[in-house]
């Protein structure tokens, strides 16, 4: 009998994350639920609960790096791994704000949530997938961080900050050439319905959360270094 997987999921409490929480809930994992608002976090993963899923949640500020490589090491004694990561949690400060009026605060503080906190949770669970020799990590990104595609300004901090990120999948990706079974690839959820991506916008979560749990679920000779928009190979 095949064991269950065990996914992690930042930002999850609602939008995108929550419906990739549940995605693959669907699918048969056990989903770790992570988000910074406490209250939220658990009316969420109760209900999901209820439902009959298998989750559970964690209070987690991806940007604390000690209380994020606890958590890591504590779920790893408790579920002996971790098969999948989803980098959800982010945040968009300096919407159409035009780059020459954008604070270094903003700056500094997007990356770090955005990047250097993803980075942070691929360093902390890849050792356990090299020993298991099984990963998938999905990256959310944007199209709005295509160089390709980058025909206007504004949104400086926050495009830069998963420009960074796609770097840092196609990085992973070459270092992981040896290990077939561990994939990593960045996904463009498209234009949701969510808190950043407003009312007006073309998808709701649940169709933003399709090709990051498409990629999450990759079988052993799915892609590995790639960006992707609905299933779709996007350029960088």
């Amino acid at each position: 009998m095949t064991a269950q997987k065990i996914a992690l999921v930042t930002g999850a409490n609602r939008g995108i994350g929550l419906a990739i929480s549940q995605k693959l809930a669907e699918q048969d994992m056990h989903v770790i639920m992570t988000a910074r608002d406490k209250n939220l976090l658990q009316q969420e993963c109760d209900t999901l609960k209820s439902a009959g899923y298998s989750v559970e949640g964690h209070v987690l500020d991806v940007t604390g790096y000690e209380q994020a490589n606890a958590l890591i090491a504590q779920l790893i004694a408790k579920h002996q791994r971790i098969d999948v990561l989803i980098n959800n949690a982010g945040i968009a400060v300096d919407q159409w704000v035009p780059g020459s009026d954008v604070s270094m605060d903003v700056v500094k503080q997007t990356m770090e949530t955005n990047c250097f906190a993803s980075l942070n949770l691929i360093q902390q669970v890849l050792p356990h997938m090299k020993t298991t020799g099984y990963g998938r990590i999905v990256n959310m990104s944007t199209e709005l961080a295509s160089l390709e595609g980058m025909q206007m300004g504004m949104t400086l901090a926050y495009r830069a900050s998963k420009a960074a990120l796609n770097c840092i999948t196609k990085i992973f990706s070459i270092e992981l050439a040896d290990y077939a079974d561990i994939k990593i690839n960045a996904a463009a959820p498209g234009w949701v319905k969510t808190n950043l991506g407003g009312d007006d916008a073309e998808l709701t979560p649940e169709q933003g959360a399709d090709t990051p749990v498409w990629l999450a679920t990759l079988g052993s000779d799915g892609p590995s270094g790639d960006f992707y928009r609905e299933r779709k190979v996007y350029p960088w």
